[in-house]
């Protein structure tokens, strides 16, 4: 558990033969430590939530059961639009607020709300709502597996490594890398605003994310810098996504805890 508030991860600067990427092609002697495995091509679910809505701790309740799912990475991010109500929720940010205003335009939305739950950066639903969620996620595991891309996600002493490797085989390329910062949990006691009084938990709360660059949609091993994770946090997650953040082809989660 962590109360303590952390900054926003900057952009990252150049490394190797790949420009303002940040990652850079592995010399083959290479010998990573493996993260913990998740399904392959895991679902991703992304909550937008915030301490100040009174509607948000039900959804962030059900994002932590459905993140102990072994096929499952979930990614709660805090908006800041609600901060004006008398209580400035310690984990919201623009930069959050911002990439939820993005999935508005990219799923066509008359608007945003909270808790406001995207899945595979395809279609959204309110979060606190179980059953549609629960139903949601049963057809994506029923559906047919299409093009995307299994992303693997490794500890190399100081560093990280990523692999990539393409499946189905539709050209993936141009789609956007972004590493994404998460902890486990955290417990508030909020003493203002609509949730006044109470005592909130909150899981899989993003600390940071920053994009890494572009994919060429190729199999690829690339390193990553230990310095692209300098905000602390329980878990780093890579997402590809098309781009004008469309469909999530694929995603890999490294928990930094027991690596």
């Amino acid at each position: 558990m962590k109360t303590s508030r952390r900054k926003l991860l900057g952009g990252l600067a150049a490394f190797g033969s790949i420009g303002p990427l940040g990652i850079a092609g592995l010399a083959p002697t290479i010998r990573p430590v493996r993260a913990l495995g998740r399904a392959s091509r895991p679902i991703v679910l992304e909550l937008f939530t915030s301490q100040g809505c009174s509607s948000c701790p039900q959804a962030d309740r059900l994002l932590g059961e459905l993140a102990m799912e072994p096929d499952v990475i979930a990614l709660a991010y805090h908006v800041d639009y609600w901060n004006y109500i008398g209580w400035e929720d310690p984990f919201s940010s623009k930069a959050m607020s911002d990439r939820q205003r993005r999935y508005g335009r990219a799923l066509r939305l008359s608007g945003i709300y909270t808790p406001q739950l995207v899945i595979d950066g395809e279609v959204d639903v309110v979060g606190s709502r179980r059953r549609a969620v629960l139903q949601q996620l049963e057809t994506r595991r029923s559906a047919p597996r299409g093009p995307g891309v299994t992303v693997a996600l490794e500890r190399d002493g100081g560093d990280f490594t990523l692999t990539l490797t393409p499946e189905g085989g539709r050209d993936l390329s141009g789609a956007q890398l972004l590493l994404v910062g998460s902890d486990e949990r955290h417990v508030t006691e909020v003493p203002r605003g609509e949730n006044r009084g109470r005592r909130l938990e909150d899981f899989a709360v993003v600390r940071f994310y920053t994009p890494l660059g572009n994919w060429d949609g190729k199999a690829h091993h690339y390193r990553i810098p230990g310095s692209a994770a300098a905000a602390p946090s329980d878990r780093l997650t890579v997402l590809v996504q098309a781009s004008g953040q469309g469909r999530i082809y694929g995603a890999g989660m490294l928990d930094l805890r027991t690596v």
